[in-house]
């Protein structure tokens, strides 16, 4: 989803930058829910107010819902068909694809400097680690130690521009 956001929304109608997508996709991500819904609840009360908030969240809700119901009608039914199992193992391939191209956008919109290296080091790091030791750590904890990490680091040493002043 983000990345037909990006596509849609930098690319084709040019109604954000990239620094724009990524502050919204980080507030998105930090808060409850589907990033996706987050996204669009957001751009559209930066763009419409209240209503617009309304419609966009509507907009993005409706035809996965009304696809999703009409497939959970048939979808018992659908999974005894060979060809359709092997369509739904090749979504997951995708899925996973479109995770990495999503986290390689980010990756490449963020500030390289060491700080932001480090945070990210260190949550990967963390991320392997947990994963390998098959210990429960929810995604949630991840963007809080990013988040403390952001604060402590950027809090805490003065910017050189506002240092030289």
């Amino acid at each position: 989803m983000l990345t037909l956001l990006e596509g849609e929304l930098v690319e084709k109608r040019k109604w954000l930058d990239n620094d724009e997508l990524m502050e919204m996709m980080a507030i998105s991500e930090s808060t409850p829910g589907p990033i996706a819904i987050n996204l669009a609840t957001y751009l559209g009360y930066a763009r419409g107010g209240f209503f617009g908030a309304v419609l966009t969240t509507l907009g993005v809700i409706l035809p996965p819902f009304v696809i999703m119901f009409i497939i959970s009608m048939f979808f018992q039914n659908l999974l005894s068909v060979e060809a359709i199992k092997y369509a739904f193992m090749g979504v997951k391939v995708g899925v996973v694809f479109l995770l990495v191209k999503v986290s390689l956008t980010l990756l490449r919109g963020l500030k390289k400097d060491w700080l932001s290296i480090l945070i990210i080091i260190t949550v990967v790091s963390l991320m392997i680690v947990f994963t390998l030791f098959a210990i429960s750590f929810s995604a949630i904890y991840f963007i809080l130690i990013g988040a403390v990490l952001g604060l402590l680091i950027y809090g805490l040493i003065p910017r050189r521009k506002e240092h030289k002043k």
